[in-house]
């Protein structure tokens, strides 16, 4: 094992004074009662292996394993422990000691081949019947699947279907803004925009398109990363980091980009916190990462930066709760931004949802790696969701989008879930701003 992993992580591991505050807002903590669970009892395990008190086992990576990485207990520590940095530093050292399980191992390296991902996921919608069968849900829409066999995918897990067409594939890399053009903005597309809610990606397009903003979608981005090196993989997921930012970096030299957008908290995090201070890219991608880390912003941010908000638009009839991402709310502090664009919609009711910012349940891999224990999570989101008597439950991370209509489809909600720009969208046309449907 390599000692300067967790090395990194001595301070904020000492700074822990075993209080227990995190205990109290853990989403794991409050189904598992385990300490395990918390991130005191997992800074502790840190810790002994740190000291040499204990060694890695595949077992312990489990114990690493069973974390969201949601930031609720770093928001609540008295002490301002960077728990998410010692988690990650603790499962990079269980990687490079006991290595990543079989399954991880071959999902990664698939992954960091760019062009073969990108064939097979261009394949995978035709071929999508063969594993995955219709299903119905609740809110009656169309485009839902579960797994015909529990192989890789838990059977009882709904999720939406691969799109025919990829977001990336639906424009050119230069997409004009109607009318005069005020800003150049790139959108990191990210995994599951690009291949599975492209209604969103689209709206997104459109509305920035229509805000005065020529947008550029690079052919050659890829995933950002953060499944692999989040699970510890940190050799690879620096190799995607720096594809990545040679991407973009050529982009900002051929158009003068004046932002990088993303619609995904984990991405933006990849770009603005991730790729400048926790993978080691060498001096020269540091510099990319901390330049383009200071042109990254979400896409609510950027909505209301443009003015999208104070457009004359249609009215949107809806009732809607919206979910805060946990790494939009704690990494890059997006809360009010999509709440004040819905606000601004005439039709459109706000509700808020009680604990809005607590996780979903997603998290990425974890729901795939513990459905059980992640859909008891999702469960409460979803009553909660419920409870409001909204009709459309909104969020900024398609991840969350994802694991919430699973858990509003094992609760028989009717509920149906969109991005905040979904609704701008719907007001455009319905104001004439914007022509047809997304």
């Amino acid at each position: 094992m390599d000692p300067t992993v967790l090395e990194a992580a001595r301070e904020q591991i000492h700074s822990c004074m075993k209080c227990g505050n995190c205990q109290a807002v853990c989403p794991l903590f409050s189904e598992t009662r385990d300490e395990g669970a918390a991130a005191r009892g997992k800074i502790h395990l840190a810790a002994d292996v740190l000291e040499g008190r204990l060694q890695p086992t595949p077992a312990l990576a489990e114990k690493f394993g069973l974390c969201l990485t949601c930031k609720a207990c770093e928001a609540s520590c008295p002490c301002g422990v960077k728990v998410v940095d010692i988690i990650l530093a603790a499962r990079a050292s269980m990687a490079e000691t006991v290595g990543l399980p079989s399954v991880k191992r071959v999902i990664f390296h698939g992954l960091k081949m760019r062009r073969l991902f990108n064939a097979g996921m261009k394949l995978a919608p035709t071929f999508q019947g063969f594993a995955l069968k219709k299903v119905k849900v609740p809110s009656g829409e169309e485009g839902f699947r579960s797994a015909r066999l529990p192989i890789g995918l838990d059977a009882r897990r709904v999720i939406h279907e691969l799109a025919p067409t990829t977001l990336r594939d639906g424009y050119e890399e230069w997409n004009a803004a109607y009318g005069e053009a005020k800003r150049t903005v790139a959108f990191f597309t990210g995994c599951v925009n690009n291949l599975i809610y492209v209604d969103g990606g689209k709206a997104i397009v459109e509305v920035l398109r229509a805000n005065g903003c020529n947008v550029v979608i690079p052919k050659a981005q890829h995933c950002c990363g953060a499944p692999v090196f989040v699970s510890g993989d940190r050799k690879t997921g620096a190799e995607m980091a720096r594809h990545n930012l040679d991407v973009f970096a050529a982009a900002e030299a051929r158009y003068g980009l004046d932002a990088v957008f993303f619609a995904c908290g984990t991405c933006v995090s990849s770009f603005a916190e991730f790729y400048p201070h926790l993978l080691d890219l060498g001096p020269e991608y540091h510099q990319k990462a901390l330049r383009l880390s200071r042109k990254a912003t979400d896409v609510n941010a950027l909505l209301l930066e443009v003015g999208a908000h104070q457009r004359p638009m249609g009215t949107v009839k809806r009732k809607v709760t919206y979910h805060d991402s946990c790494h939009l709310a704690r990494s890059v502090s997006v809360t009010e931004q999509p709440r004040q664009l819905m606000r601004a919609i005439p039709g459109v009711e706000l509700v808020e949802l009680k604990d809005a910012a607590r996780c979903c349940g997603g998290a990425g891999s974890f729901s795939l790696t513990h459905y059980a224990l992640s859909s008891q999570v999702t469960a409460r989101k979803a009553a909660n969701i419920q409870r409001t008597g909204a009709d459309t439950a909104a969020t900024g991370c398609p991840g969350c989008r994802m694991t919430i209509e699973d858990g509003l489809a094992q609760a028989g909600g009717a509920q149906r879930t969109v991005h905040p720009a979904m609704l701008l969208y719907e007001a455009y046309v319905a104001g004439g701003l914007l022509p047809g449907k997304v």
